[in-house]
């Protein structure tokens, strides 16, 4: 009687430090600043990975972030967000970014 009443005392506690369960489409939040400087890195090039059109909704995953229309990407504004593609703004010049047939499968 006594071990089974002390591996339900032990189950029972490890359950209780057990860490909530976190939603897993909820957005990362984004990493604090560094206290040193770093040097600028060069941006990136958008490369368009997928997009995702829902009623009242778009998302694009461009370079692996995922965005919706009105955030950034670096100095890229998403402007717009269609079936086979996004339009970007960077300082005021629009670019378009099309979905190659490798993401589309």
């Amino acid at each position: 009687m006594k071990p089974s009443f002390i591996i339900l005392l032990v189950l029972a506690a490890g359950a209780a430090q057990a860490q909530p369960l976190r939603d897993p489409f909820a957005r990362p939040a984004p990493p604090a600043p560094s206290a040193a400087a770093e040097p600028e890195m060069p941006q990136a090039v958008p490369r368009l990975r997928a997009i995702m059109v829902a009623p009242g909704r778009a998302l694009a995953n461009i370079n692996g972030q995922i965005l919706a229309t009105g955030e950034w990407f670096g100095d890229y504004q998403l402007i717009k967000v269609e079936e086979r593609g996004v339009t970007l703004s960077k300082r005021g010049v629009k670019s378009v970014l099309v979905l190659d047939e490798a993401s589309r499968k």
